[in-house]
């Protein structure tokens, strides 16, 4: 059994997980509420308020020590003193206050690297941990109050700082119509350019060049957006960060930096308030959204046309990767942002100062014709999220093939999750330099079953997959598979046969066997809704092979609604280095998992 606390030991997440009640997580509310009013008895309470997005929040903090870490990147919004606030959060440490934290009701294991906890799902409290920063962010809906811990403020990254309290922002912009994103935003008088990429292609560079220009800023990383009734941009954070090889780029900030929180910093953090309290813009209407991509071709930046579906996945995926507690709700809040505001491509030029100017010309006499429209067979509004999971163990030669099968779909709302389950050859080298968003985890060897039981409990899809690294999909196949669901609301998985296939030397595929006589519970052969993980279980640690056969038997068992199709819906490549070749039955588990259905048959008769 693993200690109940928040403290730093991480085994493989488990195969049952139980679903805490709203009484258990109201508890825990209620107990970190009065941790923090012991450590105000110790030092004393200290009020800020703060203007966020148009609501006055109050910071309440158990003595100064975090004041000057967490205040300085939101120095641009403080308010006057007031009597009320929207909200409320509450804050302290247990270094300088010599109060911990309440100790959670679950177990370490169910800690997931977003911040989510898995089995915390309250509508009313929204409770996170994040382990990079080792806080703990706890939220009650209905009285709007707020608690934020952090064991050690010495310990904080530098994140945390430059753009702190995000958690407790998303879910409190999320009730006002909100949302925190990922992204860039820069503008004039004639309104805002909303910048959203992933890291490293030109989001920054963009924003930071248009500030040293004498264009209004709004962000360079975190921001928040409205978009009804007219799509809004709000600030949040009067920083930006410049990585350590690139400040020659920008001379005009050196000044401004702040010194390194850890030895090897990748980012240098610039606090643009007050030098810049000119150009930081509380709000400007949005006018359109960008995707940027570097032209190492071109001197000057332009404008071109971008798929719907590609920057609003792009747009979503940088987002939802890192905020705990998104769902569908927040794909399709981004979906209706896309909708409402032209989108395009900003092909970035290598002369850096003239960008500002193709944005000034934009924002004046915006370039319509190359918004982004919806295409084919995906004129279709209401498209759910798929979160596709695939396991990596020593897969070099198959990870790139299995991600570009994913994306070869053509379904506009994917999130891949790969997750590299202790590989010793190529494979986080190849994964890291993958040219497509991903969401990656890197752990050490601990089985299949622990590496899709991670996938799942950091999924953000309605529908979730699984695509083992040297196995492939048919054509269409995630399309016709979510189809299906969306058309029978009472069915939880729908799947088919898995055609063996071997790669024929002179190309293609070479099939082996006929799919009817194949084994019948291959996982990646089916699409299953989010929530039959929480009716069914998660898969079974205890078994290294055949927990697949385990984890169906239990749906049966539970009575979950299955469809199973006359068709093959997976493609399975035998290579010689599979995990089960040369497996007897008994290595295989097959027993076991018969065993267990009987015991567990035996536990019902008994009950």
């Amino acid at each position: 059994m693993v200690k109940r606390s928040f403290g730093m030991d991480i085994v493989p997440v488990g195969m049952n997980i139980p679903q805490r009640t709203e009484e258990e997580q109201l508890q825990f509310f209620e107990q970190c509420i009065d941790c923090y009013s012991e450590a105000v008895k110790r030092t004393g309470e200290i009020k800020h308020y703060y203007n966020i997005a148009g609501t006055t929040v109050c910071f309440v903090f158990a003595g100064a020590s975090l004041i000057p870490l967490l205040t300085p990147a939101l120095s641009h919004l403080r308010l006057p003193a007031k009597s009320e606030a929207e909200a409320t959060i509450y804050i302290w440490d247990s270094e300088s206050t010599g109060v911990d934290m309440a100790a959670p009701p679950c177990e370490n294991t169910h800690f997931t690297d977003r911040g989510d906890i898995w089995g915390f799902n309250s509508e009313r409290i929204k409770t996170a941990f994040h382990w990079s920063e080792f806080s703990v962010n706890v939220m009650d809906m209905d009285s709007n109050k707020a608690v934020y811990w952090v064991k050690n403020p010495d310990h904080l990254p530098y994140w945390a700082t430059s753009s702190p309290f995000r958690t407790i922002f998303h879910w409190w912009m999320e009730k006002n119509g909100c949302q925190l994103m990922h992204a860039a935003a820069v503008g004039t008088d004639d309104g805002a350019v909303l910048i959203t990429a992933k890291g490293g292609a030109g989001k920054s560079t963009t924003a930071l060049s248009s500030l040293v220009d004498g264009m209004y800023y709004l962000s360079d990383d975190y921001l928040i957006v409205k978009k009804d009734p007219v799509p809004k941009v709000f600030t949040l954070y009067s920083t930006a960060k410049i990585g350590v090889n690139d400040k020659h780029r920008f001379t005009e900030l050196e000044g401004y930096k702040a010194e390194h929180l850890e030895q090897d910093q990748e980012k240098d953090v610039i606090y643009l308030y007050p030098a810049f309290k000119g150009q930081i813009k509380n709000e400007l209407p949005i006018k359109s959204i960008l995707m940027p991509s570097i032209q190492k071709d071109q001197a000057e930046t332009t404008f071109s046309s971008i798929s719907f579906w590609q920057i609003y996945r792009a747009m979503s995926f940088t987002t939802m990767s890192q905020l705990p507690g998104v769902g569908i709700h927040t794909h399709d809040y981004f979906k209706e942002l896309c909708e409402a505001v032209p989108c395009m491509t900003l092909n970035l030029g290598s002369d850096i100062e003239k960008v500002p100017v193709a944005l000034r010309n934009h924002l004046k006499n915006p370039e319509y014709k190359y918004s982004a429209a919806k295409t084919g067979i995906h004129q279709k509004d209401d498209i759910p999220l798929v979160s596709v999971i695939i396991p990596v163990h020593n897969g070099e030669k198959f990870i790139e093939e299995a991600v570009e099968n994913v994306l070869s779909q053509d379904y506009p709302a994917v999130e891949i999750i790969i997750v590299n389950d202790g590989s010793t050859d190529n494979s986080d080298f190849i994964i890291r330099n993958l040219k497509t968003d991903v969401r990656y985890f890197s752990r050490q060897n601990s089985g299949p079953s622990s590496a899709r039981n991670t996938g799942i409990k950091d999924a953000s899809g309605k529908y979730i997959a699984f695509l083992d690294v040297d196995d492939l999909w048919p054509e269409n196949n995630l399309s016709y598979l979510v189809e299906l669901l969306e058309e029978n609301e009472d069915l939880h998985v729908v799947r088919g046969y898995a055609q063996l296939f071997r790669d024929a030397k002179a190309g293609g595929k070479e099939y082996l066997g006929n799919p009817k006589e194949s084994y019948e519970f291959y996982i990646g052969a089916g699409l299953y809704r989010a929530d039959v993980f929480s009716k069914v279980g998660l898969f079974d640690l205890g078994l290294l092979f055949g927990e697949d056969t385990d984890w169906y038997n239990r749906a049966r068992e539970e009575h979950i609604p299955i469809k199973w199709l006359d068709e093959v819906t997976l493609f399975v490549r035998r290579h010689g280095e599979n995990m089960t070749e040369g497996k007897t039955l008994a290595e295989l588990n097959r027993l076991r998992t018969v065993k267990r259905a009987i015991d567990r048959h035996r536990s019902y008769k008994d009950k």
